[in-house]
């Protein structure tokens, strides 16, 4: 009895893989009746993975540009901290003499030249 049993099996294997396999499943009253919704279940799973694949590119593309901006950001730092050590009246002092130009560091004080306004009447 166990024999008759396992050979039921096998042979209920074997046809419902010839059944897919052979194409008779896309023939069958299920699959016929609900074609429709296959093809809408279809279409939707390929504008899933359509949009999902631009959502990734969309994903790379913002953290290269916020590296790029980090980046810049650090540059900018950078140069910034360099301006201002270059332009420190000892570092242009230095600069001046080193490159032995005639302009010297004035030794008499600061002062301010005002210019007059003209008063009109009205």
């Amino acid at each position: 009895m166990s024999d008759e049993i396992k050979k039921k099996k096998k042979k209920k294997k074997g046809s419902i893989i010839n059944y897919i396999m052979g194409g008779r499943i896309f023939i069958s009253d299920i699959i016929t009746s609900n074609a429709m919704l296959l093809a809408l279940i279809v279409v939707y799973a390929f504008i899933y993975v359509s949009n999902h694949y631009e959502y990734e590119q969309e994903v790379l593309r913002i953290d290269r540009l916020i590296k790029k901006r980090d980046e810049m950001r650090n540059n900018l730092l950078t140069m910034r901290s360099e301006f201002s050590y270059k332009s420190r009246q000892t570092e242009i002092e230095k600069l001046l003499y080193e490159k032995e130009s005639e302009l010297e560091v004035s030794t008499k004080p600061i002062y301010r030249i005002e210019k007059e306004t003209k008063k009109t009447d009205k």
